[in-house]
């Protein structure tokens, strides 16, 4: 791996935090969201970072007797769940051990999931089909949304659109309100331009989504795989080599 790629990595999945680097990540990982929520509403019909839609489309089903997409947003929000509680355990996990990459396992795991889905899932076809892609599909949202609450002082869910759209809201609210009192009413004109970012990244990666898997079938999230790996591997490879401790010593332990 290059010395400038190894270095940004670790700035950007280190336990190092900066508001910096945390933006950079989130922005990485709502562009990876778009991307998926879109390809597995092309291959499936669901969205499988919107678990609001899922649960009503669940509702809706069981009124038509839908019985195989009531089980597809059933199984959808459990493997959510399940993704977020990993997420959990597995960033605990490393935290107590003052690793390096505390954060970059999660994310590791992350990649080599959707690796994983871009390698085979293209081969399985046949009853269960839904299953066997949206299962992953949402552990892997559950576990990247569950990750950015994990960083201090930013806090915004990379594939909860609905919020961002709304904290965007209140802000333009603030921008146009004209002060007519001592107490003045003021904009943050810094997080109305990084929701703004986190918005338009997460409609860019639906459209590279869904172009890409025209292009190149289910082979389009290898892509994805690849950034995140890109991304998390270094600072996996320093505790593995055992300086992740020493590194961390160094370092106040962010939570």
């Amino acid at each position: 791996m290059l010395p400038w790629i190894s270095r940004y990595a670790l700035l950007l999945s280190g336990p190092r935090r900066t508001p910096l680097f945390d933006r950079h990540l989130a922005f990485l990982l709502v562009v990876i969201a778009g991307a998926l929520n879109s390809v597995g509403f092309v291959v499936v019909g669901l969205y499988t970072s919107h678990m609001t839609g899922v649960t009503a489309s669940a509702a809706d089903n069981i009124v038509t007797a839908n019985w195989g997409m009531v089980g597809a947003g059933v199984l959808s929000i459990v493997f959510f769940v399940l993704g977020a509680m990993s997420c959990t355990v597995l960033f605990t996990w490393g935290r107590r051990r003052r690793l390096s990459s505390r954060y970059a396992n999660v994310l590791t795991l992350e990649g080599l999931l959707i690796l994983l889905m871009g390698l085979f899932a293209g081969t399985v076809d046949g009853p269960g089909y839904e299953e066997v892609l949206v299962a992953p599909l949402c552990f892997t949202m559950g576990l990247q949304n569950a990750l950015i609450t994990k960083i201090r002082d930013f806090p915004v869910r990379t594939t909860h659109v609905t919020g961002m759209v709304t904290d965007i809201a209140v802000e333009l609210g603030r921008l146009v309100y004209r002060n007519g009192d001592q107490v003045g009413v003021t904009a943050d004109k810094e997080k109305l331009g990084v929701l703004s970012t986190l918005v338009g990244l997460f409609f860019v990666g639906g459209v590279v989504g869904t172009l890409g898997y025209w292009w190149l079938g289910l082979n389009v999230l290898m892509v994805g795989a690849c950034l995140i790996l890109l991304a998390s591997l270094p600072p996996v490879l320093r505790d593995a080599l055992g300086r992740g401790t020493r590194f961390t010593q160094r370092v106040r332990v962010s939570t």
